[in-house]
């Protein structure tokens, strides 16, 4: 059986590339056991955003509202608590009835 970090490096794998990843729960489970938890947020509304890193990487793993979980790679820390605010001030809003939605696949 894989260990976390390989799951993790065949996540990243198939990131490459990409603008994010759907994940199962037991890919998600492999992520949070090998990644450092830098960020947590609760949206107030799907679940919660996390920063993560892993081996210098900065990932930021959120759920959608259909419960699908999803995550994004970031060359940077600024550039991943950027992608988080930007998802908070968008819940913030949604909570004040602005009619707007989250663009999950952005």
């Amino acid at each position: 059986m894989a260990s976390e970090n390989e799951r993790v490096e065949e996540l990243l794998r198939r990131l490459a590339g990409e603008k994010f990843l759907r994940l199962g729960g037991e890919e998600l489970e492999a992520l949070l056991a090998a990644a450092r938890l830098l960020r947590e947020e609760d949206t107030g509304m799907t679940g919660k955003i996390r920063l993560l890193e892993y081996q210098g990487r900065y990932l930021v793993q959120e759920f959608t509202d259909c419960g699908e979980v999803r995550l994004r790679r970031f060359d940077d820390r600024p550039g991943a608590e950027r992608f988080i605010e930007e998802r908070l001030e968008t819940y913030d809003r949604m909570w004040d009835g602005c009619g707007c939605k989250v663009d999950y696949d952005e």
